[in-house]
């Protein structure tokens, strides 16, 4: 495992928000990997704020012991993400603007994505039957040259009475909306939704990356209903901290506040 090196007069110390994180040089891997999930998830969890300078090329190197050249890699991931922004005179800023999703527009995350011109990313977590249904969790994301941003875990329960044979496909490459209307004439159109917090879970952590100050991620779930408000599916959804949820109310003349 690497040690951070001793600085001599020429470094700056150690930017105390990063020490919890520690670099392997014995991982399959690579440092620059690593570097990169070390810094995303310090601006994901709000260690540097919105228009804030991270540590330099030079303070990564000295802090991490690592090449120049594993932090300028690191550098261009969180780039290409939108996380950062290289400004001369100033350094690599925080330019992370939270993704925004209207609890609303709820539905489709392929659709959604396709029709914002991002590339909608799908792994599958678990894809089994139990009890007469199909359990299919999966996480979800935007795809941004090499790198993937993890926005969601969605558990869907499907009941395989209604749907036969839906457990035959590959949810990793096929929208599961699609499938259940081009397969089964069943076409979702709203959702019954709770909203409430769950606590981090080996899987999450996994799959959203290190997040040590987020206590809990915010989870709807509940049922999707078609157009005759028959069930479609039920489904629960846990967001990564870099999703930004909107509500919207509106006041009728009779409820309107004094």
């Amino acid at each position: 495992m690497t040690q951070p090196s001793t600085p001599d007069a020429n470094t700056t110390s150690p930017d105390d928000r990063l020490s919890r994180f520690r670099l392997d040089s014995y991982s399959s891997e690579q440092l620059y990997r690593q570097l990169y999930r070390a810094l995303r998830a310090a601006i994901l969890s709000g260690d540097f704020s919105e228009g804030e300078a991270i540590p330099s090329e030079n303070q990564l190197r000295d802090q991490f012991g690592i090449a120049r050249t594993t932090v300028r890699n690191a550098m261009a991931l969180l780039v290409s993400e939108g996380l950062v922004q290289q400004v001369r005179g100033r350094g690599t800023i925080v330019s992370h603007r939270p993704i925004s999703h209207n609890i609303w527009n709820f539905g489709s995350f392929t659709e959604l994505a396709r029709r914002q011109g991002q590339r909608p990313v799908t792994r599958v977590l678990e894809h089994r039957v139990e009890n007469g249904e199909l359990l299919l969790v999966r996480a979800r994301g935007l795809a941004n040259d090499e790198t993937v941003s993890w926005l969601n875990v969605d558990t869907s329960q499907l009941d395989l009475a209604l749907y036969p044979g839906i457990e035959t496909n590959d949810f990793a490459a096929q929208s599961l909306y699609e499938v259940l209307r081009r397969d089964y004439d069943r076409h979702p159109l709203r959702s019954e939704l709770l909203l409430t917090v769950v606590p981090p879970s080996e899987r999450l952590r996994e799959v959203f990356g290190p997040a040590p100050h987020v206590p809990g991620y915010l989870c709807a779930s509940g049922d999707v209903l078609d157009a005759d408000d028959r069930l479609v599916e039920r489904t629960s959804i846990v967001y990564s901290p870099a999703v930004q949820m909107k509500f919207a109310t509106r006041w009728g003349r009779d409820t309107a506040p004094a």
